[in-house]
């Protein structure tokens, strides 16, 4: 009988140390990029409630009284020269829905719409938004040239056009926490 020499087959230990450190360090890569895309998902999926948010702030706001809204914004005027805005500034959510307001004036304008505190302040999955509704007084001045007439000849009376802009409360202020959309308040007249 023929004695076989042993042949050493498999793998040593520092091959498999190193197969080993070579799949750590492609898992800890590939792990790197899930957790980039989780968070990109988790800042996709706020931006989609914002904008729903907009949406339906907007949607409200086109469903109010003509003369409501005009009298809010005509009588909140313009501050430091900036267009007329709605907001929850200086006022807090009421358990009726309504809003409790240091300015008495802005107090009774805000409450002439139903509901107006869970519109600009409404809070979603524990994350709480602010939204500010803006009269856009820039589509309301008139044309340079004088063969056409105003901007104000033409919609002032049947047309308020506003800008809903939303944002996250207490987040770092980026474009990615704020988003806004555009529309108008149109008279009943018309509607």
């Amino acid at each position: 009988m023929k004695k076989r020499t042993p042949r050493e087959e498999g793998f040593t230990l520092i091959e498999v140390l190193a197969a080993t450190v070579i799949l750590s360090v492609a898992a800890m890569a590939m792990m790197a990029f899930f957790i980039n895309a989780m968070s990109y998902n988790k800042g996709n999926q706020n931006k989609t409630v914002m904008v729903n948010l907009a949406r339906n702030a907007l949607f409200y706001m086109e469903k109010q009284n003509f003369g409501t809204v005009e009298k809010y914004f005509s009588q909140i005027g313009e501050a430091d020269g900036n267009d007329p805005v709605m907001t929850m500034d200086n006022c807090t959510l009421a358990p009726t829905g309504g809003v409790n307001c240091t300015i008495p004036a802005k107090h009774e304008l805000l409450n002439s719409f139903s509901g107006i505190g869970n519109v600009l302040r409404p809070s979603v999955n524990g994350i709480e938004y602010e939204i500010t509704v803006t009269y856009q007084t820039e589509l309301e001045k008139g044309h340079a040239d004088a063969s056409v007439p105003s901007t104000e000849d033409r919609m002032s009376n049947y047309l308020i056009p506003i800008r809903v802009s939303v944002k996250t409360l207490g987040a770092v202020e980026s474009l990615r926490n704020q988003t806004s959309v555009e529309g108008y308040v149109i008279n009943e007249k018309i509607r």
